[in-house]
């Protein structure tokens, strides 16, 4: 007869299984450490195998940061899968030992090795083998660092991408249970002993005390605040990727102008969503950057920014928030001066922007209707030609029309014209003078009269990046 343990543990997981999207034919990637947990979930799903018809791998990364112990280790994960028929890729790390945040950078190492032998092996799903305890722990750590709803979610059965998670409803005590009834053996890593890790404090001695002390059973109910904390992430994330969407202006910017009649409870949802989608991942950005950019967003000036982990901007621009990259502000703030050809095409790509020219007869040209057009008379501008440069500090223009010059910069500020753009914003030159300011104003500079026999026109017009 199968004992108790081993029944509960097969049925929990093969449960959880069905829950995540596992079919019959599927291929897991077991990540194998050679502990307790990730040992009894490669048991089980052997057990499995046949009957769900399971192709399975197990994938062992030797971290190499405690000398023989992590070779004892991956010698310990070779004979098991030899003895239990099971495929093994291993891989050696190097250079974490000597590196700072030594615990997240080996999670992290980890965690981009099993993804990348998933895709080698064209694996459906990658299996880790956290389980209720571990859950416990995160949610209570999460808690004391100040977690919204989303980090007091913690982990999912399935999630993020490939991963599963088809232990999180058993107990550490059961997955122990499973193995001794069976004999079935581990490793012991010596580093779940250091008190200089804070999870581990909180294993051994904050929770244990709690629940002595204060709320037995407080580990069961972390772990419901965390189903009940994923289930409104999940609604609330619904209803925050409808915002984002109807936010969104291009690739890089959301329009905020409606920001504040959005929910307080969804707005920091659809900040993060944008941030994750732009950043890649929410990694370094804390709760203090969140609220920061959020104070940007609905209360920010016409040109205020706010300097982000990883070289990243977020800049408002009137009623834009715009997220640049350190490449994308670099290419913004270069300095550019390119001559326009005065018959065809001119792209300035530093700018953004092309320049179409032509010469017509004077008596065919018709006044524009638009700044984002300029008739010169050609006569003027043979020798020296036009060039669209970026701006200078200082820069002045002479607007048809008006007495005297204006700042440049004082055209922009009307013009609502963001600053972030001004950089690399084409000013368009004839010798020493500013003869346009493409879209928002002309200069009183080679105008077309009465006497001019042709005309040069010019349209200017954004290009995408």
């Amino acid at each position: 007869m199968v004992p108790d343990a081993q029944k509960k543990l097969v049925g929990a997981i093969e449960a959880a299984l069905l829950r995540v999207g596992v079919r019959p034919g599927s291929s897991l990637l077991i990540g194998l450490s050679g502990g307790a947990d990730s040992v009894a979930l490669t048991a089980v799903l052997v057990e499995l195998r046949e009957r769900l018809r399971l192709r399975i791998t197990a994938a062992h990364l030797n971290h190499r940061i405690r000398a023989a112990e992590s070779d004892r280790d991956e010698a310990f994960v070779r004979a098991m899968c030899a003895r239990l028929g099971i495929e093994l890729i291993v891989e050696r790390a190097d250079g974490l030992a000597t590196v700072a945040n030594l615990e997240e950078r080996a999670r992290d190492a980890r965690r981009e090795f099993l993804l990348r032998v998933a895709d080698q092996v064209q694996a459906d799903f990658v299996a880790l083998g956290h389980h209720r305890d571990d859950q416990a722990e995160t949610v209570l750590m999460r808690l004391m660092r100040g977690a919204g709803a989303a980090g007091m979610a913690a982990m999912a059965e399935r999630g993020p991408g490939r991963l599963i998670r088809p232990m999180l409803a058993v107990s550490r005590a059961e997955i122990r249970e499973y193995l001794d009834a069976r004999a079935i053996p581990f490793v012991e890593d010596s580093s779940n002993a250091s008190r200089d890790i804070l999870r581990n404090r909180i294993r051994a001695d904050l929770l244990p005390m709690l629940e002595r002390e204060y709320a037995p059973g407080f580990s069961g109910r972390l772990v419901e605040l965390a189903d009940e904390m994923r289930s409104l992430d999940e609604l609330v994330g619904a209803i925050a990727a409808r915002e984002l969407d109807a936010m969104r202006i291009g690739g890089d910017a959301l329009d905020v102008s409606g920001f504040g009649a959005v929910n307080r409870a969804v707005r920091a949802v659809v900040l993060r969503l944008f941030l994750a989608e732009r950043m890649g991942s929410l990694r370094k950005i804390s709760r203090a950057h969140v609220e920061s950019v959020l104070h940007l967003m609905l209360d920010g000036g016409p040109s205020d920014s706010i300097d982000l982990p990883g070289g990243w901007r977020a800049a408002r621009e009137y009623n834009l928030l715009r997220l640049l990259d350190a490449r994308a502000r670099k290419a913004i703030s270069a300095d550019f001066s390119v001559p326009i050809a005065l018959d065809g095409i001119t792209i300035v790509e530093a700018a953004g922007f092309k320049f179409e020219a032509s010469t017509i007869p004077a008596a065919d040209a018709t006044m524009p209707d638009t700044l984002s057009v300029a008739m010169f008379d050609a006569a003027k501008i043979a020798d020296a030609g036009l060039v669209a440069r970026s701006f200078r500090k200082g820069d002045r223009i002479h607007p048809v029309g008006m007495h005297g010059t204006r700042k440049v910069h004082d055209v922009f500020v009307d013009r609502k014209l963001p600053r972030a753009s001004r950089e690399r914003f084409p000013v368009v030159t004839l010798g020493d003078a500013i003869a346009w300011l493409p879209g928002l104003a002309r200069a009183d500079c080679a105008l077309a009269t009465n006497a001019t026999e042709t005309v040069l026109r010019v349209e200017a017009s954004a290009i995408s990046a």
